[in-house]
């Protein structure tokens, strides 16, 4: 938001506060602020504890903004070089290329053969455009209907576990979710029934939604947090343990954030890792393109001298 929509933002917040409106009221009626937001605080003002609350938002929200750039920074290098070497590419075999093609007709000179096989790549894009195209659209459509539908059926979660280091790493930012999104209830004076039951609205993975229903009913008929997340593939050991150590020490709140900072952590350190292995990678990838096309255009370009 701008800072003028920022200021009528807080002038409306004030009003319904004159109005004898909680903070939370307040906020709800306001689409700029989430559910979990307005829940945290609903409950931080029954218990007495907003001065609290509003740190432990702070501190999950700079976290969270911390992380999404990172996550950013490892999806928008791969796909900026990729994008970069495919835009290079079609300049210099539909602008470059074409010229030496003529010279050489001219001079009955034969091309090279690296040269003779990107001219042939170029023809057959040329030829099959349109059904590159549409191939293309496909692809996009159909992966922004998983993205979107990823609540309901949860297929593009099932590909992306399948990806070894991906998976992993998706699993990691969904722990670190609940783990947060928790402690933050908790601390905030929510029951623990509650405080899973908005945790099932606002999680976005399709099989750990499913998971937390199954925890909301074991938990409504009696049954505690760790035996539901017993003997579960969804729920690594150690983070089970680390929820056991609470339960057992009535630390449940503490653990649950430490559960939270570590597998920030390791998300953290993961991400940085993939882009550490993708940077070299992409570099060298890139290289060996680029040479390859210099080579393309520059072998003719001595022929050409060499005929003439």
């Amino acid at each position: 938001m701008s800072s003028e929509e920022d200021k009528k933002l807080i002038q409306a917040i004030i009003k319904d506060l004159e109005k004898g409106n909680t903070l939370a009221e307040s906020l709800a009626k306001k689409e700029a602020f989430p559910p979990l937001f307005t829940s945290v605080i609903s409950a931080g003002e029954k218990t007495g504890s907003l001065v609290q609350v509003m740190d432990n938002l702070e501190k999950y929200y700079q976290n969270q903004s911390d992380l999404k750039n990172k996550l950013h920074k490892v999806c928008f290098y791969p796909i900026t070089i990729i994008t970069t070497l495919i835009i290079s590419a079609v300049f210099l075999i539909k602008l470059i290329m074409p010229i030496f093609l003529e010279l050489f007709a001219e001079f009955q000179g034969q091309l090279p053969l690296l040269t003779r096989l990107f001219l042939r790549l170029s023809l057959i894009i040329e030829d099959h455009l349109l059904l590159i195209v549409l191939i293309t659209l496909t692809a996009l459509l159909s992966l922004i209907y998983l993205i979107l539908s990823q609540e309901e059926n949860g297929i593009l979660e099932k590909i992306i576990f399948k990806v070894p280091w991906l998976g992993r790493l998706y699993q990691y930012l969904i722990l670190t979710k609940i783990a947060s999104y928790l402690a933050i209830f908790l601390k905030s004076g929510m029951k623990l029934l509650p405080a899973l039951k908005l945790l099932e609205k606002i999680i976005a993975s399709h099989q750990y939604k499913l998971f937390i229903n199954n925890t909301v009913l074991n938990v409504s008929k009696g049954g505690s947090l760790t035996e539901s997340f017993a003997d579960n593939n969804l729920i690594p050991d150690t983070f089970y343990y680390l929820l056991l150590s609470g339960e057992e020490t009535v630390q449940m709140e503490t653990m649950l954030e430490r559960s939270g900072d570590y597998y920030y952590q390791k998300l953290k350190l993961g991400s940085e890792r993939l882009l550490q292995y993708l940077e070299p990678f992409l570099i060298t990838l890139t290289a060996v393109f680029v040479a390859l096309l210099a080579a393309a255009v520059l072998t003719p370009m001595f022929q050409l001298y060499l005929i003439i």
